[in-house]
């Protein structure tokens, strides 16, 4: 069993609908309703587009099967428990929580205190 770190990644990030010519969201996601970007706040905000949620990524240090179960969950029930909001993305060799920039540091503490295990 290992326990879990996890780190808090510097940029803020928002969601867009909108992303500008020549830059590379950090996350795309393609809906029946529209297309969704992740970009770096200060990259959105010089382009003046509309989006929503800034916050920071807490990333999962350690790496993680795309077939693990249960981690998610266990992110998910210590930040609910403290009134966190979070959005997750699961990449190929690690787990993204993107919380809201003022509750990240408090996030990221929780998330290193609670001796989460795989």
């Amino acid at each position: 069993m290992k326990t879990f770190h996890f780190l808090l990644h510097s940029p803020v990030y928002v969601y867009t609908q909108t992303c500008p010519a020549g830059v590379v969201p950090l996350a795309f996601f393609k809906e029946p309703q529209g297309e969704s970007y992740l970009l770096e706040r200060e990259v959105a905000e010089p382009e003046n587009l509309a989006f929503t949620f800034p916050c920071r990524c807490i990333q999962l240090e350690e790496e993680t099967a795309l077939n693990a179960v249960g981690i998610t969950a266990k992110v998910a029930v210590v930040l609910a428990e403290h009134d966190i909001p979070c959005n997750v993305v699961a990449a190929y060799h690690h787990d993204y929580f993107f919380v809201p920039e003022a509750m990240a540091e408090q996030a990221v503490a929780l998330l290193n205190n609670a001796g989460l295990t795989s």
